[in-house]
Order: structure tokens, then C-alpha cells, then sequence
């Protein structure tokens, strides 16, 4: 039955994403009875934040040209039989999507979520659309703010929505949607709206948070797909022109991003007005083991509930398809967790999943691995 209401969503999305306007809509949100009419999933559909061109953005190649780019993105769902502004619900699952809001992974994945957690609101976010090239700060956290805040808002209670009661938060993703959030949090101070009132928790899977190792990771691969990958960061973190004297191909591996002869790209306001590879790296690991970068602490971290989640470490010797499947090396994601782990007011849980491609088993499991840990949560 889920999969045919998939189906019904799918055939609504098509017919109604070109009427998405650029500021949070006035009307009411779209809803579809699908194959149950006892299970009513509301739907606000993609809204696009214009404003969010005034920040940082690359917009680039066949991202160019798409006037979407540069703009933020939110897509609230939920159950309208189960949470209403009478009785709103307390639990909002808010999603850092890799891509955008739109695909029809995410949404498949979301229609199960409602059938078997019905009293959760599912909040997507994408604070750089269409998922442009790194760094991963960019622009934050002026793009996190805008989007989450301007999606909480209209979820709270006095919202135009105001079926979210305020008191539980659970942020989740996976690779680039699992990097943004522990970087940005990081990096900046939190601002009290991303948060729940009760209980708030992190459940993320192959994020990128020690940029140089995943420069590294990807510059070994042998496989076309490491190829492509390290052009990204090569792109997003260092300019077209090398400091004189210097091609990539002197660096171990023909790596650019993490070698310091190597112009860094500026970009103003943004990475703490300095190197944005140190910037978004926010562990490292040395002679005495894994350690905060300079500048970040435990207590940077708001929220004090995290499970971090590892994908396809077996194939991470394998250089020639590595970045198909073993796409982020699993340390310092490890390392992360340990680190906070350590700290009296912070707890975390590391699972791995050796043999699951990337992003593959959290996607596909989110109720099991994150919402129901969650929901076991003091």
C-alpha cells in the first residue's frame, strides 16, 4: 500500500512543482488522500527562499544557469490525520538533503517514514540548491538560518502550518547532508531556533568533517568516480592557477586541496575570513590520537545526543571503485564521535556498516537506525 501511495505523491509532485513560488506560500499545503484516506500525508511542496542570493554561492557549470541556484530550499510533510495545530505533534525529523528536497528517493523514503513514525514532521532543508560545490560552509550560517528558521516558524505553534509543538529535534543526512550540520555547529553559534525545547539529537551517516582526509581518500582512488570527486574539492577549496612553481601532480597522490603550495580560494565572509580547508575541518588526528581542530570544542556542539554512522569501509583498500561505494573514509567520522563521546555533556554511538555502498543502508533505514533510537532517547 505504501509504495502505491508513493506512486499517487509522485504523480501529484509532477503535476503541482510548477506552480512552487519563491516565498513561503499563504494557502494552505497540498494534501493527497493516496490509497488511504485515513492516512493523509501533507505536503507544503518545495519552497524557494530568493533572498538566500544575497550570500555566498557557486554557481557554476550546468548549475548556472538554473535561477534556483544560489536560492535556499524546504519542504515540510506530515501526517494531517495525526498532527494538527489543536494537537501538534512533538517530533520533527529535519533532513539535511545532499541533493534537493525533490527527488524521488527522498520522497519514497518520507511516505514510509509517515506509515510506520505517523507523529513526526518531516522538515527537508537544503540551504545551497541545487547542492553546489563545497566548501561546506559557504555561506553559513546565513543559509542555515534563513531556511530553518523560516520553515520552524511557520511549524510552531502560531506558525500558518503550527502542527510541530517545539519539543523534539532530530537532525539527519547523509554525505554532503551530514557534513553542513556538524561543521556549521562547529564552526558558528548556534542559533536557539534550530533547536527543540525537550530533547534534540544528531543521526547522520559519511559526513565529511576532516576535509584534508577526504582529500587524500579520493586522491588515492584510481576510479573515475575518485577522479570526479577530487575535481570537486579541488574546485571548491583552491584556485584554477597554482602558486608559481606548482602543479598538482607534485603532491602525493596529485592531491591540491590539502597542499599548502597550492593557492587557498577566498571567499569573503565566509570560512572565518581565512583557509576554508582548515575551516571545514574540524577534527584531525595526530601522534596522541584524534582531536578537536583549532578553535572547536565539545561545547561547541548544542545538541548533545549523536549517533554517526559509517558506509562501505570493506571497499575502502579497493582503489579502482573506492569512491563508488567506500566514498568517505569512516575515521574521521569515528573520530568525531569519540571526541564528543568524551565530554560529560555530550553522548555518541558509532555503528558501522562495512558493507553497505554509501548513504545506501541509512537511507533506506532511517526509521530503524535514527527515529527509533530517538524516540528511546531520555
Amino acid at each position: 500500500m505504501a509504495r502505491t501511495y508513493s506512486i499517487l505523491i509522485g504523480l501529484l509532485l509532477i503535476a503541482g512543482c510548477s506552480d512552487n513560488t519563491n516565498n513561503a506560500p499563504k494557502d494552505a499545503p497540498l494534501a493527497d488522500a493516496g490509497a488511504d484516506a485515513a492516512a493523509m500525508i501533507i505536503d507544503t511542496m518545495s519552497v524557494y527562499l530568493d533572498d538566500c542570493h544575497a550570500f555566498s554561492s557557486r554557481c557554476e557549470g550546468e548549475n548556472a544557469a538554473d535561477p534556483r541556484c544560489g536560492a535556499c530550499q524546504y519542504r515540510v510533510r506530515y501526517r494531517g490525520d495525526m498532527c494538527t495545530a489543536a494537537a501538534p505533534c512533538n517530533d520533527l525529523f529535519l533532513y539535511w538533503s545532499a541533493f534537493d528536497c525533490d527527488t524521488e528517493a527522498l520522497l519514497n523514503v518520507t511516505n514510509d517514514l509517515l506509515m510506520t513514525h505517523p507523529r513526526t514532521v518531516v522538515l527537508c532543508a537544503q540551504p545551497n540548491y541545487p547542492g553546489e560545490i563545497l566548501p561546506t560552509s559557504l555561506g553559513a550560517p546565513e543559509r542555515d538560518q534563513r531556511v530553518v528558521t523560516a520553515a520552524m516558524t511557520r511549524l510552531r505553534p502560531g506558525g500558518d502550518i503550527g502542527v510541530w509543538s517545539g519539543a523534539n529535534v532530530l537532525h539527519g543526512g547523509c554525505s554532503i547532508g551530514a557534513s553542513r550540520y556538524p561543521v556549521v555547529a562547529a564552526r558558528y553559534a548556534e542559533e536557539s531556533a534550530w533547536l527543540g525545547t525537550a530533547k534534540n539529537g544528531v543521526c547522520m551517516s559519511d559526513g565529511v568533517v576532516d576535509l584534508r582526509a577526504q582529500d587524500e581518500f579520493v586522491g588515492a582512488g584510481t576510479g573515475m568516480s575518485c577522479v570526479g570527486r577530487h575535481g570537486r574539492i579541488a574546485r571548491g577549496y583552491t584556485r584554477t592557477t597554482a602558486m608559481p612553481g606548482h602543479s598538482c601532480s607534485a603532491s602525493v597522490g596529485g592531491q591540491c586541496a590539502c597542499d599548502p603550495a597550492h593557492a587557498s580560494l577566498s571567499f569573503p565572509g565566509d570560512c572565518g575570513e581565512g583557509d576554508c580547508v582548515a575551516f571545514d575541518s574540524i577534527v584531525t588526528r595526530g601522534p596522541g590520537g584524534p582531536a578537536f581542530a583549532p578553535g572547536v570544542a565539545a561545547a561547541n556542539f548544542a545538541v548533545p545526543h549523536w549517533k554517526l554512522i559509517t558506509e562501505g569501509d570493506a571497499w575502502q583498500n579497493d582503489l579502482a571503485s573506492r569512491c563508488d561505494r567506500d566514498v568517505v573514509p569512516a575515521g574521521p567520522f569515528t573520530d568525531l564521535c569519540a571526541l564528543l563521546d568524551a565530554d560529560a555533556q555530550h553522548d555518541c554511538t558509532v555503528t558501522h556498516l562495512p558493507d553497505a555502498p554509501h548513504c545506501s543502508y541509512y537511507n533506506a533505514n532511517l526509521g530503524e537506525l535514527c527515529l527509533d533510537w530517538f524516540a528511546a532517547l531520555p
